[in-house]
């Protein structure tokens, strides 16, 4: 397989179905009547896939990879770009709802999160902590800007539902529950919640228990839910590549991220000697970063050059026998369009 050729066809298959007139009407009409900014910080895991584990549509989420979902509000450009989507909710009159999340497998602890060496508890303390930020930053139950705690299972792409006081919700049992049952459940757990806040947390969860209830009946095999990635992506504008299993997605939010970097990288390369991919493909380092305006083209041309150039020399001198080949680009995020561009 051309790794590269692979992703830039899909990129734009997929950027084409996102400016489908039929996607942008579902989108437009979605957010008019759940006008709630969501981000949702997730773990680096290909498989951490929020518009398909709920059924909305894509750009609904303003995604933040990571490996282990960690991540430090302190850090000057997470700090900015949290802080920047916060004023234009508010100056849009909507709310904005942090979603932190941590991830782990029910059947087989090898099946979560690597980033937190398999350790549940502390990819869940890593989220509660992250929480704990945004209340420091913008106030406890402050209901104009929020932060909740929501666990992934992957085994079944299930969401757990964090409270207070070690209260949760389980979609995995809640299959059965109608609509004004959940509703009840998430108001049980976040009573401080305005009702608009809630009606535009209560889809996350509806889509969410009708995609559990088919992945039951579809009875998926095991090979779906390993780890099989040769794809080390990092930067931002990732939200269109919906690939489980295949892609590790960093964003270079703090000063050590080089060493996120190192840490895919040595997933990859035990991938690749495993057999678990094919080791002619080899592996891809793809690097992206968003562009809203033109005028702001050619500054993200050149992060993105700089963000490949570290990667490269912390592949090449961590896994020197690995062969890795390269796709930078930047991302139009109005159509979700790589444009890829020469280092």
């Amino acid at each position: 397989m051309d790794l590269r050729r692979y992703i830039l066809d899909l990129n734009h298959a997929r950027s084409d179905e996102f400016c489908s007139p039929k996607a942008q009407d579902q989108l437009h009409y979605y957010k008019k009547h759940h006008p709630t900014h969501i981000l949702a910080f997730k773990c680096m895991d290909g498989r951490i896939n929020l518009p398909l584990l709920t059924g909305l549509p894509d750009g609904v989420f303003q995604p933040f990879r990571n490996i282990g979902g960690k991540f430090d509000l302190g850090a000057p450009l997470l700090n900015d770009i949290v802080v920047r989507a916060r004023r234009d909710a508010v100056s849009a009159g909507s709310r904005m709802l942090a979603l932190c999340t941590y991830h782990f497998s029910a059947g087989d602890n090898h099946r979560g999160c690597a980033g937190h060496n398999y350790n549940t508890t502390m990819a869940m303390d890593g989220a509660m902590k992250l929480k704990k930020q945004f209340e420091a930053m913008f106030g406890e139950q402050n209901d104009v800007v929020a932060a909740i705690v929501i666990g992934i299972e992957t085994d079944e792409d299930a969401l757990i539902f964090h409270g207070s006081e070690d209260t949760v919700m389980r979609i995995s049992d809640s299959l059965d529950d109608d609509e004004e049952a959940i509703l009840a459940g998430l108001r049980q757990l976040y009573p401080w919640m305005r009702r608009d806040m809630l009606d535009d947390l209560l889809p996350i969860a509806l889509g969410n228990r009708d995609h559990v209830a088919a992945i039951r009946c579809q009875k998926r095999p095991v090979a779906e839910l390993v780890h099989g990635e040769n794809i080390i992506a990092v930067g931002r504008a990732f939200g269109w590549m919906h690939l489980p299993n295949k892609a590790l997605i960093i964003g270079p939010y703090d000063y050590d991220w080089g060493a996120a970097v190192r840490v895919a990288g040595g997933i990859v390369a035990e991938n690749l000697d495993q057999g678990c991919v094919n080791r002619q493909d080899g592996a891809l380092l793809l690097v992206l970063t968003p562009f809203l305006h033109n005028s702001e083209r050619d500054a993200a041309a050149e992060k993105s050059r700089y963000i490949a150039r570290v990667s490269q020399a912390v592949l090449a001198q961590a896994y020197p026998d690995m062969t890795l080949h390269t796709l930078v680009g930047v991302t139009d995020m109005h159509t979700m369009r790589i444009h890829e561009i020469q280092l």
